[in-house]
């Protein structure tokens, strides 16, 4: 379920998407896809605060595991680097 913001019938501008198993994303969409600052919390309680791109996290951010390790930093198309 998505409700937010639409351009030409694609995600875009602020919104949440909520998904049957209990993950939430809550941020910027660019045509569809998630695109500048987010927020996802998955099912297993971990979860993710900073950038996307692309659908992908990129940029810098800060990800929690569900066993209370955290990585803030950069990351490059979901892998953590640097």
């Amino acid at each position: 379920m998505y409700e937010g913001e639409w351009l030409n019938d694609k995600q875009h501008g602020k919104g949440k998407e909520c998904w049957p198993d209990g993950a939430v994303y809550e941020g910027e969409y660019k045509y569809g896809k998630k695109d500048g600052y987010g927020e996802f919390n998955w099912a297993d309680s971990s979860s993710f605060k900073g950038d996307f791109q692309d659908n992908n996290i990129h940029g810098t951010g800060t990800y929690k595991w569900s066993d209370g390790r955290e990585y803030s930093g950069d990351w490059n198309m979901n892998k953590m680097h640097g």
